[in-house]
């Protein structure tokens, strides 16, 4: 449906990405019009496509997916669209001088002639051709924009690439489509392919050949976590999405190599077989290795004696450390790099607590650091010390080099992918040392590498295993049962009493919903003595009757009834104040506020599981507000939206560095790929006073039995190996 007509007013607008809840006069009725518009004034005449939508609290409205503008073609419309601010250094004042001095002409002296406008007074010539500047890049980008949407880019994502590309955005997109798979987020293949065939880009352009290449990459990182593909397997991807021969897309191959958009690894000794990764990945993988080496490098010849710091810290807490324990602090202490790995119950943190006393006695400043907001705030309750998300220490430290602490501890160090593991070596000095602690037996990062498993596998660092259960509350059976898990042996489903993890029988999947609705809801709350809100549903899947999607929306108005609350629905979501919440992606730009005593502090970043409470919405511009649970205050406005979700079921995938009071498990059969020993493993260990698993003890005894792994192509461990051939033994034995 087609709309046109001036608009009247602009009740909400985001310049950074162009949303827009305007009202347009449409043939003399008030229409309320939202979407992506490019920068638009009131009073400015302009048609829109879309349809009308009706929004549960608002009404009828009409949702836009491309708009065009038009210039205005009387005198009042020019003063109206001057004066509005579209151009920077116009006021009202100004406009009302230049439409004086050219009428209805003043658009075209603007663009033409802007010297023309110094005749009038209070425009200086530099202010003049500053004024003609500033309206050339308004319709460089309005043309942009408007031939964007001509090729089926949606008004948001044609925003972007403008946003990417200024002026010259239609004569490279024109040109070469396939550059913005690289250059800009949320354009893929497939969208830059239809945008070549209309503009008869052939099929077997080179431009065409090389994208499909590259995407298969970097869809191979982005889905599956590889940080390469061996070439046959690579070229085959390429050869079906492209739809040519491998001859074609060998030949491309190299001229990528050559042109370095894609770097060789060797797969094997004596082998011709080669790897190829994305540039970006090989920067990544290659330069944490050689940090790492360098750090090892750099550790103290002589080691230091710790036992009289280990003797006062046992008398402290009033227990003996095990051998292994102790082992593991004076290595941790006394390397450049080490790893401590293990599953729960074996003594991490006491691990951690030992070396931050020893490094406080020895006079060593130390950082604590986790993948995940809430990775981060059980390591500093168990310690006792503060620590921050690795995302955070690096934004806060980005005006230095490095971090000025002289030593760094890293938890849940399973979660980390390349990129981030990149960015904190960068941020660390050669002579810091850095202990590296989580479980290897946990699921792989969700981003590219497998950092954890290629440092274990690599045997160039010092790593203390821990097997033996030390905790003393050794006799739990979240523990018990997980350790069995691990173990490929079937955990213990009897119902005993007093017992931390329990077996709720449900044989299909509305039943388990049932089931684990009533415990979220009623049982549990009652036995734990606690609010529902501390109990967490973990999903093996996001689709089906007991998956997070259908559970979240129950659990929701259930936990969470309307009784008046402000709410909003979205596309994919009802939003409701009170409501449980999750971010979902790393957004540095994202600002946020916290009270500090009698003052508030402000910063930038909300990242992917920072996770929150709805406290307030303004239902007028769609802006929604959210607590988090470290004390940070975010607003969501309504292109922002989509990085939230209702956090009452999550994925297992999403728990990952978590911990909470009591978890209940809904598992259902499903894909052997997915259903795997590691996820329910992963899945378990979140729990800290209750484990409780809804459904068949067949998908249970399936699940133990399936140590399924997908393989990850990564190249790490073979990048330390190479560091280490350069350097020398890096422990010189």
């Amino acid at each position: 449906m087609v709309l046109h007509g001036d608009i009247d007013d602009i009740k909400f607008r985001n310049d950074e990405n162009g949303y827009t809840i305007l009202t347009l006069d449409f043939k003399g009725e008030p229409v309320v019009c939202v979407g992506t518009f490019p920068p638009v004034t009131e009073g400015e005449c302009i048609e829109v496509t879309g349809s009308f939508i009706m929004h549960p609290r608002f009404g009828k409205q009409f949702k836009v997916d491309s708009v065009s503008t038009k210039t205005p073609d009387s005198e009042d419309g020019v003063i109206r669209f001057l004066g509005s601010g579209v151009i920077k250094g116009v006021g009202p004042k100004t406009a009302l001088g230049i439409v004086a001095s050219f009428g209805v002409d003043a658009l075209k002296v603007i663009e033409f002639s802007p010297q023309k406008l110094s005749e009038i007074k209070g425009i200086s010539a530099k202010k003049a051709m500053e004024i003609g500047a500033e309206y050339g890049k308004l319709k460089a980008m309005r043309s942009a924009v408007m031939y964007l949407q001509s090729v089926g880019l949606g008004l948001q994502l044609a925003f972007r690439v403008f946003k990417e590309y200024g002026e010259a955005t239609e004569a490279l997109v024109r040109t070469n489509p396939y550059r913005m798979i690289e250059d800009v987020d949320g354009v893929g293949f497939l969208t830059a392919d239809k945008i070549a065939v209309k503009s008869g880009i052939a099929k077997d352009s080179s431009f065409r050949i090389a994208a499909g290449v590259i995407h298969a990459l970097k869809e191979a990182s982005d889905k599956n976590g590889n940080t390469y593909l061996p070439e046959g397997e690579a070229a085959m991807l390429a050869a079906q999405l492209l739809g040519l021969s491998l001859d074609y897309i060998e030949e491309e191959i190299e001229q990528l190599i050559l042109a370095r958009r894609l770097r060789v690894v060797k797969l094997s000794e004596g082998e011709t077989k080669r790897g190829l990764m994305l540039t970006k990945l090989y920067r990544a993988e290659k330069s944490s290795a050689t940090r790492l080496a360098q750090m090892i490098t750099f550790s103290n010849a002589v080691e230091q004696d710790a036992d009289s710091i280990l003797n006062e810290f046992e008398k402290h807490e009033k227990f003996l450390l095990h051998p292994i324990q102790r082992q593991a602090a004076t290595s941790a202490v006394n390397s450049g790099v080490s790893v401590i790995t293990g599953g729960p119950g074996t003594g991490k943190t006491t691990i951690v607590k030992s070396i931050l006393r020893v490094f406080d006695a020895w006079g060593i400043s130390t950082m604590l650091l986790a993948p995940t907001g809430r990775a981060a705030k059980r390591l500093s309750e168990s310690t006792g010390e503060a620590a921050s998300t690795i995302h955070r220490a690096l934004l806060s430290n980005q005006n230095c080099e490095t971090f000025s602490v002289q030593a760094v501890i890293v938890d849940e160090v399973s979660m980390i992918d390349v990129y981030l593991f990149q960015n904190l070596l960068d941020a660390l000095r050669p002579e810091t040392r850095l202990i590296l602690v989580g479980d290897k037996d946990q699921l792989p990062s969700v981003g590219a590498g497998n950092v954890l498993s290629d440092i274990l596998s690599s045997g160039l660092l010092k790593v203390t295993s821990l097997e033996q259960v030390y905790r003393q509350d050794e006799e739990s059976d979240i523990v018990l049962n997980a350790h069995r898990i691990n173990r490929g042996e079937m955990p213990d489903l009897s119902l005993k009493s007093g017992s931390d993890f329990f077996f709720v029988h449900g044989a299909y999947p509305e039943e388990i919903a049932e089931k684990t609705i009533g415990l979220i809801s009623q049982r549990l709350p009652a036995y734990l003595n606690c609010h529902s809100s501390k109990i967490q549903v973990l999903c093996p899947m996001k689709m089906g009757a007991a998956g997070t999607i259908r559970l979240n929306e129950r659990l929701a108005e259930l936990l969470n009834p309307k009784e008046n609350k402000a709410e909003i629905v979205t596309e994919y979501h009802r939003f409701r104040v009170g409501d449980k919440v999750m971010h979902i992606a790393n957004n540095y730009d994202l600002t946020w506020t916290r009270a500090n005593g009698k003052f508030e502090e402000s910063g930038e970043g909300v990242f992917n599981g920072d996770a929150g409470t709805v406290w307030n919405i303004d239902t007028k511009t769609g802006e929604i507000y959210v607590l988090f649970e470290d004390g940070r205050k975010a607003i969501y406005t309504p292109d922002l939206r989509s990085q939230l979700i209702l956090s009452y079921a999550i994925t297992i995938h999403k728990s990952q560095g978590s911990e909470f009071d009591a978890i209940i498990l809904p598992i259902v059969s499903g894909s052997p790929m997915m259903m795997t020993r590691n996820l329910l493993y992963t899945a378990i260990t979140r729990a800290k006073k209750l484990a409780v698993i809804v459904g068949e003890k067949n998908t249970v005894r399936r699940m133990v039995e399936n140590n399924f792994v997908q393989k990850r192509y990564s190249y790490l461990k073979q990048f330390l190996i190479e560091a280490e051939v350069k350097s020398g033994n890096l422990y010189g034995g």
